[in-house]
């Protein structure tokens, strides 16, 4: 019997973290970078001063912030290990909340602030707003802009047939599904409920929504996936 050919998997995040991902993945699935964002750091920006506690609800934060200075090991809290994993790179004192902006959210709570949310222009969570009803010392720092791109042609081949797409965040889902409202044979996987809800499951073969929010997580439900079998997920439509 000849082998299967690789499954398609759609991967839209912003370039960097869409070939990191692809790096990872077995050879029965076969990577389609098709970005939906293009990440624009902002130009002028001035570190925050070291007693300060930052919060990057993304590895794009961590690249478009200014690095630690030597010897400062600033705090810093991150949504999860591979955003830790950066900060630690550049120089910060970075601890995972390992899930979502929920998680980082919390974690931020017990800590004393004063805060700072390093984001894009685009966010969800209003986490500093509700670090301030909290009565902690809050503020944004938007670092990037993350500006809409259309799918490829060769995404747009691949979704008409079956292949699988993971999203990671709200805002990629949403321009998801205007770029694809409709792919039957598409199963798509998402981190969070958040994402889930951006999204018409009865407009794809499915949407599964991961029970841990991690890279490593969508890994391996999509391996899982491809090999023929279903995944036990938190919450499922379509």
């Amino acid at each position: 019997m000849a082998a299967q050919p690789p499954l398609p998997v759609l991967l839209t995040r912003p370039r960097a973290q869409a070939e990191a991902f692809a790096a990872k993945l077995p050879e029965t699935l076969a990577p389609v970078i098709s970005p939906l964002l293009r990440i624009v750091p902002q130009e002028g920006i001035v570190a925050a001063p070291a007693e300060v506690t930052l919060i990057f609800t993304s590895a794009n934060g961590v690249a478009s912030y200014p690095a630690a200075t030597d010897g400062a090991r600033q705090t810093a809290l991150c949504v999860g290990a591979r955003t830790a994993e950066q900060a630690r790179a550049a120089g910060f004192d970075a601890h995972s909340a390992d899930g979502t902006a929920e998680d980082v959210l919390a974690l931020a709570l017990t800590r004393p602030g004063p805060f700072l949310h390093i984001r894009g222009a685009h966010a969800r969570g209003e986490i500093t707003e509700r670090l301030r009803a909290a009565g902690k010392e809050a503020q944004d720092c938007i670092a990037y802009d993350q500006l809409p791109c259309p799918l490829s042609d060769a995404a747009r081949a691949a979704l008409t047939g079956p292949c699988l797409v993971p999203l990671f965040s709200p805002r990629t889902a949403s321009l998801f599904a205007t770029e694809c409202p409709a792919a039957p044979a598409a199963q798509i996987f998402a981190m969070s409920t958040a994402v889930a809800r951006a999204l018409d499951g009865s407009a794809y073969a499915g949407v599964e929504t991961l029970k841990t929010p991690t890279a490593a997580a969508m890994r391996a439900a999509l391996l899982v996936y491809g090999a023929g079998n279903r995944l036990e997920t938190g919450r499922s439509s379509g």
